[in-house]
């Protein structure tokens, strides 16, 4: 069995040697669709941000010099809201009511929050606390100036980046075309989710679990239904499956009789680069390649293959997307309670992780194995535990993933 870091190594080392100049192709998408897609394109600001000297506050743009003792009278000389700016210069003992977000009009040099005024008529306001120059305002080009690269190829877009792109004026973006991943469940056992399992049937989760986590770490995708235990009917499927970018085959891969997965790949030319991991779960996950299609076989219970598919298959997506960090998020916290090692096998399993007094506490969920979806969608993170001898012990810091 290879340690998982070794299994990972092997994983990416193939995928470097395999790397074409046009995979993945980049391509132009409308701004909305690309949030979660990996830029392929450097972004550089068309304008200074702020474009003008704004107020960040709600008060009175003024003269700071005008306050060097308070409180003081000013007369006031006209209104600057955001949008429409006040014509008007602020001269010696004015100010000029601002808004949030307004530009502050020219002459003044500070802005007072209201919550520091009084009103005393239309055109006078009294100022009761002192400014210092530019408090209470952004200055013209603070956040960035007009040329400054503000995204860099490789970057996941998110929320923010989104809003950045909006504010540069990228109505489209040029992102990674999406790899496709053809997804086979085998097993006789599995009938469909609309489907009432007979006796020995259980319903397929798999299909669905490995959709959204390839949806999820940027990929297309494609169903290919369930392969059924017998050698006709898998070589239909994994046939098919061959033509996509990646192959994911779930179940069919440990040692029993009907295990006839590996079988099959070894009649279509899959060079096999390991099929045991020493994981729990997930220790039958095989790897391999064909042309120019990487294939994996996933265990079948449904915590296994969801493991597997983020230690393995998720980064090589990522790297075929040509994502700037392709490594799995990989957090610290303090452990709460004992948990035992295994020396044969490193161990990601259920558990419960909060943040509390500046740091991260976690502690192992009840699970029964790694078919128990129940235990797993009780949980919020897998804790990682090493391959050693005796147990990590409370107030031990300890790896996790989050599970989102």
């Amino acid at each position: 069995m290879l340690p998982i870091e070794r299994g990972l190594e092997i994983v990416m080392s193939t995928a470097m040697a395999k790397q074409r100049a046009d995979w993945m192709p980049a391509e132009s998408v409308p701004l909305l669709d690309s949030i979660h897609r990996i830029l392929r394109e450097d972004v550089f600001c068309d304008a200074d941000s702020p474009r003008f000297d704004k107020a960040i506050r709600d008060g009175f743009a003024v003269r700071f010099e005008d306050l060097a003792e308070v409180p003081a009278v000013l007369t006031v000389v006209g209104e600057s809201r955001a949008g429409v700016g006040a014509d008007v210069i602020v001269q010696r003992g004015q100010c000029c009511e601002i808004m949030t977000g307004a530009p502050l009009p020219p002459g003044a040099n500070a802005v007072v929050m209201i919550e520091n005024t009084e009103r005393l008529s239309p055109t006078s306001v009294r100022i009761l606390q002192s400014a210092r120059e530019n408090e209470g305002l952004l200055q013209r080009g603070a956040e960035a100036r007009k040329g400054d690269k503000i995204l860099q190829a490789g970057r996941r877009i998110g929320l923010a980046d989104l809003g950045l792109l909006a504010s540069t004026g990228k109505s489209t973006v040029v992102v990674s075309k999406k790899p496709r991943a053809a997804i086979i469940a085998t097993g006789d056992e599995l009938v469909e989710v609309d489907q009432e399992p007979q006796s020995g049937q259980i319903r397929n989760s798999n299909t669905y679990t490995i959709c959204a986590q390839v949806s999820e770490a940027g990929a297309e995708p494609v169903i290919l239904g369930i392969g059924r235990d017998n050698l006709d009917d898998l070589r239909n499927k994994i046939g098919q499956g061959l033509e996509h970018d990646l192959l994911l085959v779930s179940g069919g891969v440990s040692m029993g009789k009907y295990d006839l997965v590996e079988t099959v790949f070894s009649e279509f030319g899959i060079e096999i680069l390991f099929d045991k991991i020493a994981m729990k779960p997930g220790k039958p996950t095989v790897f391999g390649h064909r042309g120019n299609t990487y294939v994996f076989g996933l265990p079948g219970n449904p915590i296994s293959t969801m493991v597997a598919f983020h230690m393995f298959v998720r980064p090589v997506i990522l790297f075929l997307l040509k994502a700037e960090n392709t490594s799995p998020k990989i957090l610290e916290a303090k452990l709460e309670a004992m948990a035992k090692c295994d020396p044969q096998r490193a161990a990601l399993v259920p558990a419960f992780v909060r943040f509390a007094d500046g740091q991260y506490r976690i502690r192992t969920a009840p699970w029964k194995g790694s078919s128990d979806l129940v235990g797993l969608a009780r949980a919020n993170a897998l804790i990682m535990i090493p391959r050693r001898e005796g147990a990590l012990e409370a107030g031990e810091n300890a790896q996790f993933l989050l599970m989102e």
